[in-house]
């Protein structure tokens, strides 16, 4: 499965089907240990969840360079792994639709 017949927006959609697919499992995760006299903790938070499904999207195994990766922190794209060989090398994205993006690219 590569990259070649799938766009950028695609790529995107599917990283982020990634993400919400990993926060349910957390959830029902949660909810069946709860339910089986486990130890009790608390349901993650919302920037928790979103932590987690940064950190399971930047750890996805099928990752290639030039990937854009949704993360908690905003759009990155991945490089490849680092020196590590373990983590996840990425870069970040500008948002064009921020104000100071705009004018900068208007000076040139």
């Amino acid at each position: 499965m590569g990259n070649l017949g799938q766009s950028v927006p695609s790529r995107v959609a599917a990283m982020r089907m990634i993400s919400v697919v990993g926060l349910a499992v957390l959830t029902t995760m949660a909810s069946s240990a709860q339910e089986g006299g486990r130890i009790k903790r608390a349901p993650p938070t919302p920037a928790e969840k979103d932590r987690i499904a940064s950190e399971m999207a930047l750890n996805d195994s099928l990752l290639q360079r030039g990937d854009i990766i949704a993360t908690d922190r905003g759009f990155v794209i991945f490089r490849g792994l680092a020196p590590d060989g373990m983590t996840a090398d990425v870069a970040p994205i500008p948002n064009p639709l921020r104000k100071g993006s705009m004018e900068q690219k208007s000076r040139r």
